[in-house]
């Protein structure tokens, strides 16, 4: 009976070795991006696309990027109530 009971430990612990090294590869692997995106904070920005960062509460006015094949280019900036989306959000 204890050799059973030794088994099934064994076994138990074998199954969460398992899936916890499952796991860390999981986490390890990130998506590809699209063609010509930009990544920001782990998230992709695509293509031509505008966005906003560094917001000032104090003057209300953020910058802007474009996303331009893969480069971000920093452009005029904005006021808070006229911006593009945040980068990454």
């Amino acid at each position: 009976m204890r050799i059973i009971s030794v088994l099934q430990v064994a076994v138990l612990a074998a199954a969460v070795a398992a899936a916890s090294f499952s796991s860390a590869d999981a986490k390890g692997k990130a998506a590809p991006l699209p063609p010509g995106a930009c990544a920001f904070a782990k998230t992709a920005v695509l293509n031509g696309a505008f966005c906003s960062l560094n917001c000032d509460p104090k003057t209300q006015w953020c910058q802007q990027q474009l996303c331009a094949n893969g480069t971000f280019v920093t452009v005029l900036p904005c006021y808070t109530g006229f911006c593009t989306p945040k980068c990454g959000g």
